[in-house]
């Protein structure tokens, strides 16, 4: 008599991370998954109370995997909070499913309070904010917010092949980027000025 195999939580996580990684969130579903572990969906149920529950772990999951592919990737010659910069745009064009679940869907949320949800993963890179603009801690979020707007613009263009850039400018944009908010830091008063002209 053949040994049956216990499906675990981490399991049904782990298939569920694959099909959406291959195919999106709208393809997750209990029967997809007992295809995937050749099980009876009654395992799924056992371990998730429902669909919803099953999202939220997952989400976790894919967020763990998020951070610690921006801050694994790292290289010497290249300023730590730029190549978080970098690293993102990257993981936006080679996990594209991952990065619609992650921040192309409806949570309601501030960006100030959706960037930092993270915790301990959102502190690393705060750290590296401090690092490279020297500012307060008080000052840091916001300054971070305004710079994940930018490259998640950047990388949203880049996934979808909107526009095609090449490592070297995508290194520019955020560069420019980066410098324009650090003279709006020692200038906070500044404003666009539109000079009116005769026609």
């Amino acid at each position: 008599m053949p040994t049956q195999i216990k499906i675990s939580k981490e399991m049904i996580l782990d298939a569920a991370f694959d099909i959406v990684r291959l195919q999106g969130m709208e393809k997750l579903s209990n029967r997809e998954l007992a295809n995937k572990l050749k099980c009876s969906i009654r395992p799924i149920y056992y371990q998730f109370e429902n669909v919803k529950d099953l999202q939220k772990e997952l989400y976790k999951k894919i967020e763990k995997y998020f951070y610690k592919f921006l801050l694994d990737n790292m290289v010497d010659g290249i300023p730590q909070y730029k190549q978080i910069g970098i690293n993102y745009i990257k993981f936006a064009k080679k996990e594209k499913k991952l990065f619609q679940t992650l921040f192309m869907n409806e949570t309601g949320q501030t960006p100030n309070a959706f960037v930092s949800k993270a915790g301990d993963d959102y502190k690393k890179i705060a750290e590296f904010v401090k690092i490279s603009t020297n500012l307060n801690d008080g000052d840091i979020k916001d300054f971070h917010t305004k710079m994940w707007i930018f490259c998640h613009g950047i990388a949203s263009l880049v996934a979808n092949n909107t526009i095609i850039l090449t490592d070297e400018q995508i290194k520019q944009l955020l560069s420019y980027e980066f410098q324009a908010l650090m003279l709006l830091e020692e200038n906070p008063k500044n404003k666009w000025v539109l000079e009116e002209r005769d026609n």
